[in-house]
């Protein structure tokens, strides 16, 4: 998990920012070895206790070609891989820095399919598998799309990929832990990609506005008080009708801007769960009992646009597709006290006059121990090793190695240099968020009824969506109603999981 180095490389951030202010102002090893005479594994590469291995003779300039959302992705283009040339920007000079260092050591030369997006990824591993050509090393798709190559037997099982450490912290325990299923993982996500970061869902609040209503909201956070009651609470009686249009529009004034995602990330910041696991990890069915009906009041509590406390801006896509710039916008021009979106859109505010914070969202209540937030499935980039490597031993040993490395290196060059970014520019503006994002980035949380969005597994996750923007909560009918097909659908996914073990 990324919130180790996450708490020191704060620290560090943190104390060189108070310095200039001043100034201003006065081994774990793989998991397998080697079974091929090929590849002698002897250099032990160790930098906070995180391990990888490295050929005693480097490859021959090989090509590591690794298969990842590209241009066509716009804003969700996967950049964390190759970059051409050093830079002042300290994300890409990571980027830089990390390629060359892994090249250097490995005698490959990186390079990627930049044609490549989200939606036909799964097409070129397919057509992939069915020549057997062995194009692509490592694999970055979205989470959203993990369970469908899994099923179809495109996918190795990570645990059986030398020298790649599952164990390791510089892969996300907590989504390892939730996303197995009979404690098998053909997918992480971690240190090796920024992408899981800029996925994860956040909320920022306006600092004038706040201001003018004399409110502490970091306090509050700090206090542990931020709670679904206070959220209602400060956004309730804020909504005015500016351009006297008599109905709630984009033109308006809201407590909230957001998008429909805002749903889910209530959910499982409130602790909502729709699939759980039993003591042999595997997932069932747990959708409609007395927690996540009591969330779901609360959540149409704030949400429900009849209230007039949200600004959905799904609901307006007839005044502009890309939706989402119309909550951006109310919240940049000072029309929201909270945005709630993605890290990746409160890094975008950098024109914002007015400052702003970033926190995470609300707990259900005082009683929940930790605040919870979870990334977006359709944009958290995943590393996967394709099933057909295990054909050639020598391929998929580089790939483990190569794969492993990229992670560590990741942790020790590509995290420092995102927080610094985000931290240090108008990501986030003053020292108190520095105290906020490792709170966000600690207690991820999610479950298979949302991260296998391709499948009916996901369905209740679909339907919970529906019912809260009716304005409805009817937990025990939904749950009737799409059971038999969620269930059916989870029986498969597990036997297919079953019958690739």
């Amino acid at each position: 998990m990324k919130n180790l180095i996450r708490i020191t490389v704060f620290a560090l951030i943190l104390a060189m920012a108070v310095s200039a202010a001043a100034g201003c102002a006065a081994g774990t090893p793989g998991a397998s070895s080697s079974t091929d005479d090929t590849v002698t594994a002897v250099e032990e590469v160790t930098e906070a206790e995180e391990t990888y291995f490295v050929p005693e003779i480097p490859y021959q300039n090989e090509t590591f070609t690794i298969l990842c959302p590209g241009v066509g992705d716009n804003e969700w283009e996967c950049k964390d891989f190759f970059a051409e040339n050093d830079s002042d920007d300290p994300v890409i000079s990571a980027v830089f820095r990390r390629m060359s260092l892994i090249e250097e050591k490995f005698g490959v030369k990186i390079t990627l399919n930049k044609d490549a997006t989200r939606g036909g990824i799964g097409a070129l591993v397919k057509r992939d598998i069915t020549s057997n050509d062995m194009e692509y090393d490592l694999v970055m798709q979205v989470m959203s799309n993990a369970y469908t190559l899994a099923q179809s037997g495109y996918l190795c099982n990570l645990e059986e990929v030398p020298y790649i450490d599952l164990e390791s912290e510089v892969w996300d325990q907590s989504y390892l832990s939730q996303s197995s299923i009979g404690n098998i993982n053909y997918f992480a996500t971690g240190e090796i990609t920024t992408m899981d970061n800029d996925a994860t869902w956040v909320m920022m609040f306006n600092k004038k506005l706040a201001n003018n209503l004399d409110l502490d909201i970091y306090g509050l956070v700090k206090e542990g008080k931020w709670t679904f009651d206070k959220l209602l609470e400060l956004s309730k009686d804020f909504y005015e009708d500016l351009n006297n249009d008599a109905k709630p529009d984009e033109k308006d004034k809201f407590g909230i801007a957001t998008t429909i995602d805002f749903i889910q990330g209530l959910f499982y910041a409130a602790g909502g769960r729709i699939i759980l696991k039993d003591n042999d990890d595997i997932p069932y069915l747990n959708f409609n009992n007395e927690r996540n009906s009591a969330i779901i009041d609360k959540i149409i509590s704030i949400y429900y646009s009849q209230n007039k406390v949200t600004f959905d801006c799904h609901d307006f896509s007839n005044v502009n597709p890309a939706v989402h710039l119309l909550a951006q916008a109310m919240f940049e021009e000072d029309r929201a006290l909270f945005y709630s979106e993605v890290m990746q859109c409160a890094i975008r505010l950098r024109e914002m006059e007015t400052d702003y914070g970033i926190i995470p969202c609300p707990k259900f209540d005082e009683n929940q121990k930790d605040y919870t937030t979870h990334s977006v499935a359709a944009v958290t980039l995943c590393a996967m090793i394709m099933s057909n490597l295990k054909g050639n031993q020598q391929r998929l040993e580089r790939a483990g190695m190569i794969t492993q490395a990229l992670a560590v290196e990741g942790k020790k060059i590509l995290t420092p240099a995102y927080y610094e970014k985000s931290l240090k520019t108008k990501g986030a503006r003053d020292a108190e968020s520095f105290d906020m994002l490792p709170i966000i980035f600690a207690n991820r949380a999610c479950d298979i009824g949302y991260m296998a969005e391709e499948s009916a597994v996901a369905n209740m996750y679909s339907q919970m969506r529906n019912m809260v923007k009716k304005g409805s909560n009817e937990i025990a009918s939904v749950n009737k109603k799409n059971s038999k097909a969620v269930e059916k659908a989870l029986k498969k996914l597990i036997e297919s999981f079953e019958k690739l073990k």
